[in-house]
């Protein structure tokens, strides 16, 4: 394949024009804009091309712009992704992937772990490592295969078994209904995401994007999966509206001001650690509310939400297979995390142990 160039034709429009095996080929830009044909020229050679060596000269801030571009829209939760791309880029964002090497990305864990733990730092190089995948994938070859570097993730941190008991879960919402105000007033942004949470179960992202299409009111039913959403690995189910939610809903959705349940999809992090605060959970604020001062973290976060929500369900008895449907997770993942929980699950075997017992003495 020769080197592609840009030609204007007669109609004005800048064609792309390359051969390959002794033939003339060329594609539209689809514009009389020089800069224009030009971009087009550069993201063309990067996406479309399918030579061995494309990518070859590429850095990895190259191809993270690429990744940015064409795909972190689509995953579940975009930001985790972008917070993680602030941190790999300072140190690998000026290297080609052949150069990185198990001794750059030791270096890398060495310096990010003075400041974060172990599991934040694997799930950055795990991004990276994404984003190169998915660049040498087959049917993109924007890099090589042959380039991709080989390098083993530190450790997962342990897994955080915070969940929210009943009389803390009183607390909070007391807390959300106090911080915005006395009554009669319209229900806070940040008390009802608590509600939705803990009782639908539902990640902090599903809540985020949810509209009132998709609540079913005759059937009383939840629908977190809105049409038309490309598919990802962590799966939005159906969930039933229980009854404590279905009051609060309806308040929720005679004050509402537009189709989103919770006004915008902006980010709750700092209100929930306000709210947090107000109830009592973390270390004090140093200056009054209202201040400037940011919030700090109380250990409630929303997943700390969904993980309460579960919890529940399991130490109340609910099957870990319902359990399962209600979060979108696999039945073997539930089983992991929850089976701990479960009151009963076992407790006809241990009681059959002293019964085999009385029963091998007489």
């Amino acid at each position: 394949m020769s080197i592609p160039d840009l030609r204007q034709a007669k109609n004005g429009f800048y064609y792309v024009h390359w051969t390959e095996g002794c033939r003339s080929k060329r594609v539209s830009t689809r514009t009389r804009d020089l800069a224009a044909a030009k971009a087009f020229l550069g993201s063309w050679l990067l996406m479309e091309r399918s030579a061995p060596d494309v990518g070859s000269d590429l850095t990895v801030a190259d191809l993270w712009a690429i990744y940015a571009a064409k795909h972190i829209a689509t995953v579940e939760a975009p930001d985790t992704l972008r917070y993680s791309w602030k941190a790999l880029e300072l140190h690998f964002g000026q290297y080609r992937p052949s150069d990185i090497g198990q001794d750059l990305v030791d270096a890398y864990v060495d310096a990010r772990l003075r400041r974060v733990k172990s599991g934040t730092v694997r799930r950055e190089l795990v991004a990276l490592r994404a984003c190169l995948n998915w660049c040498a994938a087959p049917k993109r070859r924007i890099l090589a295969s042959s380039a991709l570097p080989v390098y083993d993730l530190p450790p997962d941190s342990a897994p955080r078994d915070r969940w929210l008991r009943q009389d803390e879960i009183d607390r909070l919402l007391a807390a959300a209904s106090a911080f915005y105000g006395p009554e009669p007033r319209r229900m806070g942004r940040g008390e009802r995401f608590i509600w939705l949470a803990l009782e639908t179960a539902a990640r902090k992202q599903a809540l985020l994007d949810l509209t009132w299409s998709q609540v079913d009111w005759e059937i009383g039913v939840i629908h977190l999966d809105p049409p038309g959403r490309k598919a990802t690995k962590k799966r939005r189910p159906s969930v039933p509206v229980s009854a404590r939610l279905r009051p609060m809903l309806e308040r929720m959705h005679k004050e509402k001001i537009n189709e989103r349940v919770l006004d915008n999809g902006g980010e709750v992090w700092a209100t929930i650690q306000s709210i947090a605060e107000l109830a009592g959970f973390g270390e004090p604020r140093t200056t009054p509310r209202g201040t400037g001062e940011k919030p700090k973290g109380t250990g409630v976060s929303p997943h700390v939400f969904r993980h309460t929500a579960a919890t529940h369900m399991a130490r109340r008895g609910v099957p870990l297979f319902d359990i399962a449907g209600v979060l979108g997770n696999s039945l073997a993942m539930v089983e992991k995390v929850y089976a701990k929980h479960c009151p009963g699950r076992l407790r006809a075997a241990v009681d059959s142990i002293s019964g085999t017992v009385e029963g091998a003495g007489k």
